[in-house]
């Protein structure tokens, strides 16, 4: 049995829906996985837990830890494929990958209006600590199976409505701010990582 053809939304202002890219079953094994190892309270910026501003929690990706190993491949895989597509359609390679961040939002948890390349309180601190710069924004959805949490770009007027397997992507600049609005009933599992040059 063949793979089904890779479907690809252009939702306009530069944000891309890869649908469907990952099975039903993997983002499960992924899901299962992420609850046995464990979250902690997402950060705003690093080392910085503001719940007013951030709910839900995270797992980060330990590289040493075996038991993530089928999890991070299933993510790579996924990734691989849009840094493809990307290079094909932009011109540009971004060859390197941060680490994946495994994401869960429970009832009324979200993250407010944010941008996603600025990781400290400013761009120089990130410089002298050696951390590159963010350029494209890669969220996948783990499941739909809860109300709310869609994610939503203001200035270009596009809202995302999370299915299961299905990838957003976009430049992770201050051209787009976005907001995983507030889960409403459920729990929703998502993943990002981030891609540079």
């Amino acid at each position: 049995m063949s793979a089904a053809p890779l479907q690809i939304l252009d939702l306009g202002g530069e944000i891309l829906l890869f649908q469907r890219l990952i099975p039903a079953h993997q983002c499960q094994q992924v899901i299962a996985t992420a609850e046995k190892v464990g979250f902690e309270d997402a950060q705003i910026l690093m080392g910085t837990v503001d719940r007013s501003v951030r709910g839900g929690s995270l797992l980060r990706f330990d590289p040493q830890d075996p038991q993530q190993d089928t999890m991070r491949q299933i993510l790579l895989q996924a990734t691989q494929t849009i840094q493809i597509v990307l290079y094909q359609h932009y011109g540009i390679r971004f060859p390197e990958i941060e680490n994946f961040s495994i994401l869960r939002y429970r009832v009324g948890e979200g993250y407010r209006r944010h941008v996603d390349n600025l990781l400290l309180a400013s761009r120089q601190m990130e410089l002298a600590q050696g951390i590159p710069t963010r350029d494209v924004s890669l969220v996948g959805y783990l499941n739909e199976d809860f109300q709310g949490g869609e994610t939503y770009f203001d200035r270009q007027g596009v809202r995302v409505t999370p299915r299961t397997g299905d990838v957003v992507v976009f430049p992770a600049y201050y051209t787009h701010p976005h907001t995983a609005l507030p889960v409403v009933q459920g729990t929703k599992y998502a993943f990002a990582t981030w891609l540079f040059y």
